[in-house]
């Protein structure tokens, strides 16, 4: 697609309190959501993305910065954004703590927001659903991640490089308080939490849920992952396919399969939206999977522990390390609501 290319950094400082620095745009196209400071590369200028990020960070924030103040923590790439442009963005988290909150100006006010009241922002989608939960997990590490834009509105993400990195050292010496109030910060870095991995790749298999709910099909959503990259994704296709085994786990197995090249997925983690059935199970065990993270608990029918537990059955040749109840609520109700329309659907009309 011939589009502009537009390059930009996004700019992550926290203060001692570990409180993430936000700006609320007064300014469209985001104007009235709460995102990180930051802006386009002066291309013409041959600016660097180190270079963008110190001068976005004195002109946006008073903060006087070096390239040995950021650390780079992720590259997201998208084609075909809003049919407009394809765009390249840089997220640098500032290492040296910030104890001011900068004065308001015409790109919108600042604040410190703690990370547990980020949900209850108003956010870009995107930044909710896929740049916070990948800044989150690769803090201090690294990862690269590609979004392809539909003409549909859709999009479709893929982690490209994941590098989440152990405790390290204290952020670096930094400027005094003549130099915009950055202070130095002692002690270890913020080491990576598993369960936002958990989260992010969850909020894929629910993605795929809500492709079968499109389709009229019950919605559960799977994706296969391995070493931090998803390799398969599968909705539920059993009405389109006219097949009692075409469940998202079971579409998810083969495919995952076919990309290893072999039956042994043992360094492979599935997540699924809802508790594996005894006949996925049953295939997740034979297919030797590391892990299972799974959503909405099943206890009728569930063979992860709800009615019975086939992948920790004692007497099989294999059993997996299971993760239950992530992002449990939003599981749950796109199952229940789902089935709730099946009713209304089959009520007489008066």
């Amino acid at each position: 697609m011939a589009l502009p290319y537009k390059v930009a950094t996004l700019i992550y400082c926290f203060n001692h309190a570990d409180e993430v620095l936000l700006l609320e745009r007064a300014q469209e196209p985001n104007r009235g959501l709460w995102s990180p400071f930051g802006g386009k590369l002066h291309q013409a200028e041959g600016e660097s993305p180190h270079a963008c990020a110190v001068r976005e960070a004195r002109e946006e924030a008073g903060l006087v910065l070096t390239p040995a103040d950021l650390h780079l923590t992720g590259v997201v790439s998208e084609s075909g954004y809003e049919g407009q442009a394809h765009w390249l963005m840089f997220l640098f988290e500032v290492l040296p703590r910030i104890e001011r909150v900068p004065p308001p100006d015409r790109e919108g006010r600042f604040a410190f927001v703690p990370r547990e009241r980020l949900g209850a922002l108003p956010l870009p989608a995107t930044d909710r659903d896929q740049i916070w939960p990948l800044f989150w997990a690769h803090r201090r590490g690294y990862f690269a991640a590609h979004c392809t834009c539909h003409v549909d509105g859709s999009a479709a993400w893929e982690i490209l490089e994941c590098r989440p990195s152990l405790p390290g050292p204290g952020s670096p010496e930094t400027p005094s308080e003549e130099g915009g109030g950055v202070v130095a910060v002692d002690g270890p870095a913020s080491p990576m939490i598993d369960r936002v991995s958990d989260e992010f790749f969850m909020g894929e298999a629910l993605r795929q849920a809500t492709r079968a709910q499109a389709a009229d099909e019950v919605p559960i959503g799977c994706v296969v992952t391995r070493n931090g990259r998803v390799i398969a994704r599968a909705a539920n296709q059993v009405e389109l396919l006219k097949d009692a085994t075409a469940h998202a786990e079971m579409l998810a197995i083969s495919q995952a399969q076919q990309v290893v090249g072999d039956w042994r997925l043992n360094d492979c983690t599935l997540y699924v939206t809802k508790e594996p059935c005894p006949m996925c199970a049953g295939a997740i065990v034979h297919a030797r999977f590391q892990r299972v993270v799974f959503g909405a608990h099943d206890p009728k029918g569930g063979a992860a522990g709800g009615a019975l537990n086939l992948l920790q059955f004692p007497t099989l040749n294999h059993r997996c390390v299971v993760t239950p109840g992530v992002r449990e609520h939003e599981c749950r109700q796109m199952l229940r609501s789902f089935f709730q329309e099946q009713r209304a659907k089959r009520q007489p009309k008066p």
